[in-house]
Order: C-alpha cells, then sequence, then structure tokens
C-alpha cells in the first residue's frame, strides 16, 4: 500500500513519495549527467527544492559514493521496528507470563540462528528493534547480539527487562556501541513485586534498577499487572516510580495466556467491573498527585503528561466511508514479532493464541524476506477496520462504529480465535457507559490540574492514545 519509499538514515524513518519523485531522486546517484535542459519545469522545480534542502548536492569530477550513501532496494514489504525475543527462558518464575517463561516453552535460539535473524533484518531494511525475551539479559551471548546488531546499522530502540541484570557494565556496553535504547520494566505494586514475580528480592533488584536508570538519564517505562492482592497499592506505586524516574506506565490485567489460565492463579484475577471501579477511584487521585507520569489504564483511560485532554485506546473514530483505508491496528502497518522459536507473528501475544498460532510462519522453515512480502502473513498485518466490521455480526451491527474501530485483535484472538473478532473489553467499555464514567470521574481533577498547570500549551491537542502501546 505504500510502494515508493526511501529510508533516510539520519532521521531513522522511512519517507513514502510519489513514483514521479522516487524516480528523479534515484537518478541522483552520482552516477548520471544529468542535464536541466532535459527535465520538465516541474522537475526543475524538485531538484532546486531537493538542493536547497541538503538532500542532494552537486557532484564534482571527484566526487563518488560512500558505500552506505549508494541506494539499496530491500527485498521486503517495509517495517519500520521488530519485537525480538531473543530468548525464551526466564530467571524469574512470574505467576502470569503469557509465554510460560518459567517453563522455557518457546525454547532458546542458538548465537548462530540469533546472528542469521540479524542479517534477515539487515537485509530486509528492519533497522529498529525493541529486545524482549523471557529475560534477554540472561543471555551470555547478549554482548555479541549487541555488537551484530550495532555493526549492521540496527538501533535497540526498547529493552524489555525484568531489572534484576541491569548493572553499569550493562549500560556502558550499550554506550561503547552506540545503541541508547528506552528501558521498559515490570513493577507489580510496593511489597507485592516479588509475590507475583515467584523470587524473593526481585523487588530491590527493580528498584535499584530504576535508581542506576535514573542515574544514567535513560527513558524508562514501567507496566504493572493489576489483581487482587495489589490493587490497593497503585496510588503510592505510581508515586514511587515517579521519584524513580520513570516517564511512563501501563497498567491493567495480564492477558488470558499461559501462567495466567493456571486454575491456582485465576483466584487473583480481577473482573472487568472490579477493575472499572479501581480505575474511577484512581484517576482523580492521579491528577490530584499532578500527574505523576503518562499513563495507560488498560486502555480505558490514557493521559500523556503535558497534554490537555484525556483518551482512551477504544476511542478510535473511523466512520464508514474510511473503514477499509484505515488499519484495523495502525501499530501492525510497520512493526511485526520475531519469537524465541522463530515464529513470526503480527503481535507477540499471537504466538500464544491456539489456532491462530499454529499457522503463522516460521524462520526455520522460510527466510523473513519471504514472510514479509508472502499474503497469507501480510493479511493480517494490513487488515483493516472494514474487514472487522465485516468479520463479525457484534461489530458490524454496533451502534458504536462512530467511535469505535474494533479494539484489539489480539485480545479478539484470545477472547473468540477470530482475529476479525470482536474485542470483549472494546464491547464491555461502550456498552457499560465506560466512556461517561470515565469522563465523570476524571473531568473535575483534571480541570482543577489544568488550572494549577498554566504553563501546558493550550494548542497542543495531540490524540493521547499513542502511549497505549508503550
Amino acid at each position: 500500500r505504500l510502494p515508493y519509499g526511501i529510508y533516510d538514515t539520519v532521521e531513522h524513518k522511512a519517507k513514502f513519495i510519489s513514483p514521479e519523485i522516487y524516480d528523479l531522486l534515484l537518478k541522483c546517484d552520482a552516477g548520471h549527467d544529468l542535464d536541466p535542459e532535459h527535465f520538465s519545469d516541474r522537475e526543475k522545480r524538485l531538484i532546486a527544492e531537493f538542493e536547497a534542502s541538503g538532500m542532494i548536492r552537486r557532484a564534482s569530477w571527484l566526487d563518488f559514493l560512500l558505500p552506505e550513501q549508494k541506494y539499496h532496494v530491500y527485498p521486503a514489504r517495509y517495517r519500520e521496528n521488530v519485537h525480538w525475543s531473543v530468548t525464551g527462558l526466564c530467571n524469574l518464575k512470574c505467576r502470569h507470563c503469557f509465554m510460560s517463561a518459567p517453563h522455557a516453552r518457546h525454547g532458546s535460539p542458538s548465537t548462530e540462528e540469533l546472528l542469521s535473524i540479524a542479517d534477515q533484518l539487515a537485509e530486509c531494511g528492519v533497522f529498529n528493534v525493541g529486545i524482549t525475551g523471557g529475560e534477554p539479559l540472561i543471555r551470555e551471548d547478549f554482548t555479541e547480539i549487541v555488537k551484530a546488531l550495532s555493526a549492521r546499522e540496527i538501533r535497540i530502540t526498547a529493552l524489555y527487562t525484568n531489572g534484576w541484570l541491569v548493572n553499569g557494565e550493562l549500560l556502558d556496553m550499550l554506550e561503547t556501541n552506540r545503541q541508547h535504547p528506552a528501558f521498559q520494566l515490570s513493577y507489580d505494586g510496593i511489597g507485592r513485586h516479588d509475590f507475583l514475580r515467584g523470587v524473593a528480592g526481585a523487588e530491590k533488584k527493580t528498584t535499584d534498577a530504576l535508581k542506576l536508570l535514573r542515574e544514567r538519564d535513560c527513558n524508562v517505562s514501567v507496566s504493572m499487572c493489576l489483581h487482587r492482592e495489589n490493587a490497593d497499592t497503585l496510588r503510592e506505586s505510581v508515586r514511587l516510580l515517579a521519584d524513580l524516574g520513570v516517564r511512563s506506565m501501563k497498567c491493567g490485567a495480564m492477558m488470558d495466556l499461559g501462567e495466567w489460565t493456571d486454575p491456582e492463579i485465576r483466584e487473583l484475577h480481577l473482573t472487568p467491573e472490579e477493575e472499572m471501579d479501581i480505575f474511577e477511584r484512581y484517576i482523580p487521585q492521579y491528577f490530584k498527585d499532578d500527574a505523576p507520569m503518562s499513563i495507560s489504564l488498560s486502555g480505558v483511560f490514557l493521559y500523556e503528561k503535558g497534554r490537555r485532554d484525556f483518551g482512551s485506546f477504544f476511542h478510535r473514530e473511523c466512520p464508514k466511508e474510511k473503514e477499509d483505508l484505515t488499519l484495523a491496528c495502525p501499530v501492525l502497518g510497520t512493526a511485526f514479532y520475531i519469537g524465541a522459536d522463530g515464529v513470526v507473528a503480527p503481535c507477540q501475544g499471537m504466538c500464544d493464541c491456539g489456532g491462530f498460532a499454529e499457522n503463522l510462519p516460521s524462520l526455520k522453515e522460510k527466510p523473513l524476506r519471504e514472510i514479509l512480502c508472502e499474503s497469507e502473513y501480510v493479511q493480517y498485518c494490513y487488515a483493516t477496520v472494514g474487514d472487522v466490521r465485516r468479520g463479525n455480526t457484534e461489530c458490524g451491527e454496533c451502534v458504536n462504529n462512530d467511535r469505535c474501530a474494533g479494539g484489539c485483535r489480539n485480545s479478539a484472538l484470545i477472547a473468540g480465535d477470530n482475529y476479525y473478532g470482536e474485542d470483549p473489553g472494546a464491547c464491555r467499555f461502550y456498552k457499560n457507559g465506560g466512556p461517561e464514567r470515565i469522563r465523570a470521574a476524571a473531568q473535575p481533577a483534571f480541570e482543577a490540574y489544568l488550572k494549577r498547570h498554566p504553563e501546558i500549551d493550550k494548542e497542543n491537542r495531540q490524540d493521547p492514545a499513542d502511549i497505549s502501546c508503550l
């Protein structure tokens, strides 16, 4: 759907352009003699604009292109980033792990397999990677993997870790290899973290890691799994994490996969209504505390610190005339996931979704360039809101179509093994008056917060929904 693009290696972004501009830029390769007399008036204007912007310059007879300046055509559909699990193993025993890392269900690839994947990412023009596990830092070859990515000009944009092995040596190694990832850690409540993580001392290790990351001025976010044993710690936990330098937090119930489906663990589950009640009580407290950090509460409430409005992940306006032009999940249009077992999926949780997971492609059977181009896999990434509305009766006939784009595809799979099915969370949110309840809970405290902070830009009204997938 985006046939012409050029990847900017300075800004690390692809720029999608018209066929005319694409063809013109391809000629600017230090190998063509371009005679302005052969250009149309429009092409002359474009060349002048490119030159003025610094995108191109006139070459002297001694000029030549360096290898990194030369055009390279990538044999795959464009993907801006990959979420890459480098191991299915972990040093903790989390009671809620959706990929069952305590039982190593997805295994752990060899160094050679990971280096091969790094080669394939570079071959396909995927230059941004978020590294996850299991726990990625338990790999003895982690430094080797970082060096391999740096050598291929692939940036580690995010590192997902439990924090146990975060230390100065790790941060120095990343700096030496020109890698400056954001860190995402988990923190499951003051005094309750060890309980959920299954290993004594995990909470101290996490807070020690957060202190070190604050000292190094790293960008840090946190996820918190809410359940019956830690729900009462939410306010104090957010305050503590803000003091430790955390910039954003995603809080909500765990997906109903892996360890979380164990009957012994199910007693920890909050019902959706219980969770909503907790959020209705907490949101006013959050603004009374001056919004310590950006926050996402199970998708029902989103606030990005510094904005003049709050929102919800479930609120995505998509009128019928645009439903076949709007992606069901905007993230899946540019990102994908590689599992520790080599499986390639639109999103991480989908690797554990029953019959759907059985049909996902694997790097052990097919190279990445083919997977990113073949229609059976790609059709899921480019599914539209229209596909979802036609794919299940609930969404097709819903009166909330003007403000709901169908919710999360992973949640739909968990609920009914139908990629185009309804997201129960989105359905409950609207049918139970969620927007009105959140607005009633938040608005008075939010208005008081804005009065205390008149410096917040009144013209800045960007949709805060982009923090829902931190």
